[in-house]
């Protein structure tokens, strides 16, 4: 009887986990004050962050970076938004400390600052869920985040390492309450 039931508790957690890490809740993104990617800036979060500023979303642009980059002569195209090297003002930031909970922070001593009352976040789809909680902690209600995947394309493998990943940062989520 009680393996019966941990195997249902097991099975509840994996159909959540799924829920969240692969099918996470994604909207049209629309007109915001400020795009933000959160970090790692991939390839994919800046192309993703490119269009929404083509499409006339927003008009600043704010990279979550860790630091070093000016000097990172492996992903050249971050460095150079990072340098300045852009049609379009760009500011890359690093977060302290350099994960989601450190971007969520970020999110909201920008949005006090400047008196933004939207962002579009740019990350992963396996991210999304995750990032949404933490920065719901985060800002105040007048505040609005909407969130917006870089549209990835995922091997098996990969798919498999995020879940792992994403599974355990999910736990330590929940275990860390608060921003």
């Amino acid at each position: 009887m009680a393996a019966g039931i941990g195997s249902a508790l097991v099975l509840a957690l994996f159909v959540v986990a799924v829920r969240l890490i692969v099918f996470p809740d994604l909207s049209d993104p629309t007109k915001a004050d400020a795009v933000l990617v959160l970090g790692p800036p991939t390839v994919q979060r800046l192309e993703t962050a490119q269009t929404l500023m083509d499409d006339g979303l927003a008009t600043n642009l704010v990279i979550s970076v860790p630091e070093g980059v000016e000097d990172d002569q492996e992903h050249t195209r971050l460095r150079d938004l990072c340098l300045g090297r852009s049609d379009r003002p760009v500011e890359c930031i690093t977060p302290e400390p350099f994960t989601t909970q450190g971007e969520a922070r970020l999110a909201e001593r920008l949005m006090e600052q400047r008196g933004w009352t939207s962002l579009l976040v740019v990350t992963s789809v396996t991210h999304v869920s995750r990032a949404q909680l933490l920065f719901d902690r985060c800002l105040d209600g007048a505040a609005r985040a909407q969130f917006v995947s870089d549209e990835r394309d995922y091997d098996a493998r990969r798919w498999a390492d995020e879940f792992l990943y994403q599974s355990g940062a999910w736990l330590k989520a929940v275990l860390t309450p608060g921003c």
